[in-house]
């Protein structure tokens, strides 16, 4: 029997649980992903979160989880010497694929046409929704009234400052993209990713139709994306506490309150089991660890073994 999945994703976190659900052959999985983290550079139209997703699913992404594999920087290079600010980096092929985005947007085409396309050229096999095709946009908080876009605070910053609030700019308006709310309401499972809750996830939430459909789905489930209590990258961890969550694990489930059923943390963090089981919540320790794709693999089948059986 197939399965259908609807993960909220962010980055590289989110990408990589998406290429495990990408090789369950009978679950059909559609990405709902972030747009917090769009900015404009150089002119273009950026979508971190969106190319994250597509270079992974297609298996191009660079060696850090991001960017393109084998990407030059020639037009980087080039910029620098004319005195261009070039701390933001994009590859010469991700420049091209950021380009055609941007030619495209402003052709009239929406955004989730756009991802849609280049999911079909790329081969990918899942559905990538963009959570909407709106301008939503997060903003941080970083000293009294000192309100930053993500990409000052987390690329050009290096996310060192401590954030004191979170906020997502053009929430109020923000519709979901076509498709979005059914492949929720239509899923088994919805599934949140290991991705930076505030940063990330809570964007999508931001959208109140997609915070509603994801409050009445079937069952959702969450990935922690700390490991011993701590993010392995990223400033994960340090963010739920600066915004007054609980640390560790406590924190990520206090971060989607009353939303999730099922969260998924690793063996490292077992012990925490006890304390964060109840009130309609079930912990399941293991190995949540996906850099590779077999990694992956196995916590998608894991989590669809909660359903049924998954090969």
């Amino acid at each position: 029997m197939t399965r259908r999945v609807a993960l909220l994703s962010g980055g590289v976190g989110g990408a990589r649980l998406a290429r495990g659900f990408e090789h369950l052959e009978d679950v059909e999985s559609t990405v709902v992903v972030n747009v917090g983290d769009d900015d404009t550079f150089y002119g273009w139209s950026v979508s971190p979160d969106v190319d994250t997703v597509l270079y992974t699913l297609a298996g191009q992404e660079g060696p850090h989880g991001w960017g393109r594999a084998g990407d030059t920087s020639v037009l980087m290079d080039h910029l620098a010497g004319l005195g261009v600010d070039t701390r933001f980096r994009i590859g010469d092929a991700d420049a091209a694929l950021n380009l055609y985005r941007t030619m495209r947007l402003r052709d009239g085409d929406p955004l989730h046409a756009v991802t849609a396309d280049l999911a079909t050229m790329m081969g990918v096999r899942s559905t990538v929704i963009p959570a909407t095709d709106d301008r939503l946009r997060t903003e941080v908080r970083t000293g009294p009234g000192h309100w930053m876009s993500f990409q000052e605070y987390f690329v050009l910053r290096g996310h060192r400052d401590e954030v004191a609030e979170v906020r997502f700019a053009g929430e109020a308006t923000a519709r979901p993209a076509p498709g979005v709310l059914e492949a929720i309401a239509g899923a088994d499972a919805v599934v949140i990713a290991p991705s930076n809750p505030p940063l990330s996830v809570w964007p999508i939430l931001a959208v109140r139709e997609i915070a509603t459909v994801v409050r009445d789905a079937r069952r959702v489930m969450a990935v922690s994306p700390l490991f011993g209590g701590r993010a392995l990258k990223g400033p994960a961890d340090r963010v739920l506490i600066s915004l007054g969550l609980p640390p560790g694990n406590a924190g990520v489930a206090a971060a989607y309150p009353g939303l999730i059923q099922d969260l998924f943390i690793d063996s490292a963090d077992e012990a925490d089991v006890p304390s964060l089981t109840g009130s309609g919540l079930s912990v399941h320790a293991g190995s949540t660890r996906i850099a590779e794709v077999e990694q992956a693999t196995g916590l998608a089948r894991r989590m669809m073994g909660l359903l049924g059986a998954a090969s």
